[in-house]
Parts: C-alpha cells; sequence; structure tokens
C-alpha cells in the first residue's frame, strides 16, 4: 500500500472514529435529558393532594404489603445525615416506578408503572431494568389472578 492509500485510509478512519465520538456525546445527552424530564414530571406530581390519595389508596390496595418482598410497610422516621441525605426505616412505603422513569420518562405518572414498595426494596432495586422487569411480570400476574 502506498503512503497516499495509508495516509487516505487514516484519514478517512479518524473521521470516521470522530463521527462515533459526536454521535456517542448525542446520545448521551438525549438520555440525560430523559432523565430529567422523568424525573421533572415525577417531582411535579410528588406531594400533591393526588400524588397522597393515590399512594394511601394503593397501601390499602396492596393490603400495606411491599409488591417485591412482601414484608408489611408502615410509615418510619426519616434519619437525615450530614450531608444533607436521609435514610429512611427499611419498612417505610415509597412509591416506585416499575419500569424506571430514567429509561422510561413517558411511563412516569402512568398508574399501572407505579407500585409501593419498601424503602429496603426501593434502594436495592435502583434503576435496575432485570429486576424491574420481574416486578413487572409478577405485579400483572397478581391483577390476572385477583
Amino acid at each position: 500500500m502506498s503512503e497516499l492509500a495509508k495516509f487516505l485510509s487514516s484519514e478517512a478512519a479518524l473521521a470516521q472514529a470522530e463521527a462515533k465520538v459526536a454521535q456517542t456525546k448525542q446520545t448521551k445527552e438525549k438520555l440525560k435529558q430523559r432523565r430529567n424530564d422523568g424525573q421533572l414530571l415525577y417531582s411535579s406530581w410528588q406531594g400533591s393532594s393526588d400524588w397522597q390519595q393515590w399512594r394511601m389508596q394503593q397501601l390499602e390496595r396492596q393490603n400495606w404489603k411491599c409488591t417485591y418482598c412482601g414484608k408489611r410497610m408502615g410509615f418510619g422516621e426519616r434519619t437525615y445525615l450530614a450531608n444533607g441525605d436521609f435514610s429512611l426505616e427499611p419498612h417505610h412505603p415509597t412509591v416506585d416506578h416499575i419500569l424506571p422513569k430514567s429509561l422510561f420518562p413517558e411511563l412516569t405518572l402512568d398508574l399501572k408503572n407505579l407500585t409501593m414498595i419498601c424503602w429496603s426494596c426501593n434502594r436495592k432495586k435502583g434503576n435496575k431494568m432485570a429486576i424491574a422487569s420481574r416486578m413487572r411480570h409478577s405485579k400483572l400476574t397478581q391483577q390476572m389472578n385477583s
């Protein structure tokens, strides 16, 4: 291969790599915006009277049991940490997005995508899709059987 051919192929490879880097940056920005969209939607609903009403009705429907582990839930104390974060009692009920709002912002306020789980399970689940998928399947199975 001539020097000119090597130079041209390396220039093409470099341009292709730069295009992939630019595409990756765009994808990351889109994902970041989707996460922000889901969080903004939920933040506007959280704490509202509709949110509180739904939460209490859902706890009653679930007989105050965590959808994931089945343990009985109850409101507990918040423990505030030095950095401003807080910790809840393990059995404290929390609203969970079965399919994470960071990945599915369009389902953020879809009541079929919401359930009540204990704080301990919510921390373990985080943003994990495998657990979310199992929980979604379990919840749909429960709905079909009741």
